[in-house]
């Protein structure tokens, strides 16, 4: 029997307050202006005990402390946006399989404490976005009984977000300033021991402490400004286990900062300030006696800027600082099977940037990038019997940038 606890998102608010111009010379679009300040904790849990299952098993948790949504259509719109978390948000999901789940069984388990996201199509977006989380961010995953068998598959993910930031349109102009700060944790888990999963098993862990992340589509344009501060740990981990596993993958990523900005149709002016002092750690493992195909795959970074555009103009201005310690560690042990696959990438600042070739693109950049942390990436396999291939890699850098120009969806 399934006996979900009830979920609590207290403080999560709602805010689009429009006013519309009276006169020729007065604001042509919707203003919205948006202030939220959470002081208490947010939680919210779900715990499932299912015996056997003949069909699915799925489960969503989310926890947010301040949430702002909203878009337009064919106008223009302004939007000025606070959001001040000060307390926990954490995201709990503890999932008992007693036998069998014949069918699929998903987990997708967020905890969010400062989310906007906002949308114009066919109109311009102005954006004065300010986010700062005092607290942590949690978000974990619980797969309980060794002993299950999951014949219909599973997949398992968490994520965790200090600030998050979504924006862009279709036919949209974005432009304005974007400013995001943590001194809290931010924190993704997900645990899976089973014993019998023979359908694809995929596990995941996302952290982030701030997020942005900017798509414009068709004919659009980009001209942002964005500022990230992390002070506080951002950590990710997935540890998956099974006696038998056909397909399996764990993966972590974590990030203190991550721009990622991607444009159509028009010209694309990003400016990007990225700092960080905290530890980011990313750790994947995973175990199996027999397996088909077993990965463990891990990525770590302090600062992040990931920038492009299917048109003929880009421009970057990046400034990256990191003193804070990057770790990041992908294991896999096994013993009978096939093809085992482990990675472990690990940076302190890296930039990347696009330019459409077929376009006559041209691409201009001034980046700076200063890594005062230690940085490491290890991966680690034991294969006790018998296996087809064994395939592993790591990648350890201080700072990295990378420009192309490219052919589209190239």
């Amino acid at each position: 029997m399934t006996q979900p606890v009830p979920t609590a998102l207290m403080g999560t608010l709602l805010a689009l307050c429009a006013v519309a111009a009276s006169d020729a010379s007065a604001q042509s679009g919707p203003i919205v202006l948006n202030e939220q300040i959470q002081f208490g904790d947010i939680f919210a849990g779900q715990q499932l005990n299912v015996v056997v299952a003949r069909q699915q098993v799925t489960v969503t948790n989310t926890a947010l402390g301040n949430q702002l949504a909203g878009g337009a259509e064919e106008r223009d719109v302004s939007v000025q946006n606070r959001q001040y978390q000060h307390g926990t948000t954490s995201a709990e999901v503890s999932l008992y399989i007693g036998d069998e789940a014949a069918g699929r069984v998903t987990a997708v388990n967020q905890a969010r404490a400062n989310e906007a996201s906002i949308a114009a199509n066919g109109a311009e977006l102005v954006l004065d976005s300010d986010q700062a989380n005092y607290g942590s961010a949690i978000a974990r995953t619980i797969l309980g009984n060794t002993e299950a068998h999951l014949t219909g598959g599973i997949s398992l993910s968490s994520a965790a977000y200090s600030n998050a930031m979504t924006a862009g349109g279709k036919n949209a102009v974005t432009t304005g300033a974007i400013s995001q700060s943590t001194s809290g944790s931010t924190v993704a888990e997900t645990y899976a021991p089973a014993r019998y999963v023979p359908g694809a098993a995929y596990y995941a862990s996302d952290a982030a402490a701030n997020l942005t992340q900017l798509t414009t589509t068709g004919s659009s344009a980009q001209r942002v400004e964005v500022g990230q501060v992390s002070e506080g740990w951002t950590s990710a981990e997935t540890v998956a286990t099974a006696a038998n596993a056909w397909n399996s993958v764990a993966t972590s990523s974590a990030a203190a900062n991550r721009i990622n900005a991607s444009n159509a149709g028009g010209s694309q002016v990003v400016t990007t300030r990225q700092s960080n002092i905290g530890g980011v750690q990313s750790q994947a493992s995973t175990y199996a006696y027999d397996y088909g195909d077993l990965r463990a795959v891990a990525d770590g970074v302090a600062n992040q800027v990931s920038v492009s555009n299917q048109d003929v103009w880009v421009e970057i201005d990046n400034s990256q600082f990191n003193s804070g310690g990057v770790s990041v560690q992908a294991e896999l042990t096994a013993h009978n099977g096939y093809e085992a696959y482990v990675g472990a990438n690990a940076a302190g600042n890296s930039v990347t940037g696009y330019a459409c070739a077929d376009c006559g693109g041209i691409l201009n950049t001034n980046t700076t990038q200063t890594n005062n942390g230690n940085v490491s990436a290890t991966a680690v396999t034991n294969i006790g019997g018998q296996g087809r291939a064994v395939i592993t890699g790591t990648t350890a850098t201080g700072n990295t940038a990378s420009f192309y120009v490219t052919r589209p969806g190239g």
